[in-house]
């Protein structure tokens, strides 16, 4: 029933947007959590949303060097106010908006460790991407197209979903929407469920994994993850693809 379900959602995405459309739309990037409110620490102690700011750039730079009109939300870190985002996207006419976070883990998976004289914390329990999608979105059919893509040409380019928010646990307990590319549906997530276009949110890494700390830190991976976003956002036609 769920495979009959995504392929139904699928085939009405396409409608609205064809693959081969050609149209460079406009792209509203949001910038998750901010300074104020910095979100998840990192295993080596840094605040989530430095790496959702590095990577949101990279993003934004990448996708308008291919000339896609880019809508920045919060890249500034001075928006503490989680409802006023997606009527920024909204009001600019967004054709598909696209929150940019890094992941944690709960609690009970955490182990300290040493790092420069300081003992902080860190997981094993989970490491790469997630996607997620709401059903109170407007356009949920089209945001899971996109969201399946975005999965689907990170897993090409090398990077593997995470599967810990499916966990039957507290805090956890998410229900798939495409486990093969690693899409669960959020329904109550606000700028998911209040954007007026398609909407996606991705967790890009776990940072509270060593590992994946130090991978995305580097500049080149962010790169590569602008690419596969680029090449997932072409192929459910958000954008034009690359010449």
């Amino acid at each position: 029933m769920e495979k009959l379900a995504y392929r139904l959602c699928a085939a009405l995405a396409l409608a609205v947007f064809p693959p081969s459309s050609g149209i460079a739309k406009s792209l509203a990037i949001d910038v998750g959590h901010s300074i104020a409110h910095s979100g998840a620490v990192s295993a080596y102690g840094k605040p989530e949303f430095a790496f959702n700011a590095a990577l949101a750039n990279s993003i934004a730079g990448h996708l308008s060097g291919q000339g896609t009109k880019i809508i920045k939300i919060g890249f500034d870190g001075m928006m503490n106010d989680l409802p006023k985002r997606t009527p920024l996207a909204n009001a600019a006419n967004a054709d598909f908006f696209l929150s940019i976070h890094h992941d944690s883990a709960q609690a009970q998976y955490f182990k300290p460790w040493q790092w420069q004289g300081q003992t902080l914390q860190q997981t094993d329990h989970a490491s790469g991407f997630s996607l997620f999608v709401s059903r109170k979105n407007p356009q949920l059919a089209s945001s899971l197209n996109c969201a399946s893509a975005l999965g689907r040409a990170l897993k090409q380019d090398g990077f593997h979903p995470s599967r810990h928010h499916a966990e039957a646990i507290t805090g956890e307990g998410k229900e798939w929407a495409d486990q093969a590319n690693g899409v669960f549906y959020y329904d109550n997530l606000v700028v998911l469920k209040t954007a007026a276009m398609p909407a996606v949110l991705l967790e890009a890494a776990v940072i509270a994994n060593r590992l994946d700390e130090e991978t995305v830190r580097q500049p080149e991976t962010r790169q590569r993850i602008a690419a596969a976003v680029a090449k997932g956002l072409a192929n459910c036609g958000v954008i034009r693809a690359a010449k």
